[in-house]
């Protein structure tokens, strides 16, 4: 004799944004206890590049002497996540990162890495995109320095530090 499984409850056709928003209710009823578990050095931010993943994790880890004493997140574009008007999604995902690393983690500082030839600057400026050279770095500082200033304006005082990795893993320190 064999059991007959499955989910009598939907007797009624439901979209999957209906039933994903219908799975998530018992979820927010879940107390949520936050525990600031460690005093995390930084929160280090990078693009979501293939390309440049073990480079990225060497520079957090080896150059910047963060070795475990760094949450990471990747997103497109990195600095660029947090003001494109292309990727209003990644803007969100980037502040409610930093919110969270400062409330769970403690965070000191906040390390973005760009990188040269980042399909995201693609995407947001198009045929206006600087490939290479110091045209390419003008680019980035100019979206760091508007990346500065929304950490400014939304009253987040955090040291920043920007930096420029190229394709081959060397990077830069940008000033902004």
């Amino acid at each position: 004799m064999g059991v007959k499984m499955g989910l009598s409850v939907c007797s009624t056709a439901m979209s999957r944004r209906g039933f994903a928003a219908s799975s998530l209710v018992g979820l927010s009823a879940l107390p949520f206890v936050a525990h600031a578990a460690a005093n995390i050095e930084a929160l280090a931010i990078m693009c979501i590049d293939y390309r440049l993943v073990d480079s990225a994790v060497s520079f957090f880890d080896d150059k910047r002497n963060l070795r475990k004493q760094f949450d990471l997140v990747a997103l497109a574009g990195a600095s660029l996540a947090a003001v494109a008007p292309a990727f209003p999604a990644s803007n969100a995902a980037f502040w409610d990162h930093v919110s969270i690393a400062q409330q769970l983690h403690n965070i000191k500082r906040v390390v973005m890495l760009d990188h040269r030839d980042c399909g995201a600057y693609k995407v947001q400026f198009g045929s206006h995109y600087a490939d290479g050279g110091t045209a390419e770095l003008e680019q980035h500082r100019g979206i760091m320095k508007l990346t500065a200033a929304e950490f400014e304006r939304r009253k987040i005082n955090l040291p920043l530090e920007f930096y420029l990795m190229a394709v081959d893993g060397t990077t830069e320190r940008v000033t902004v």
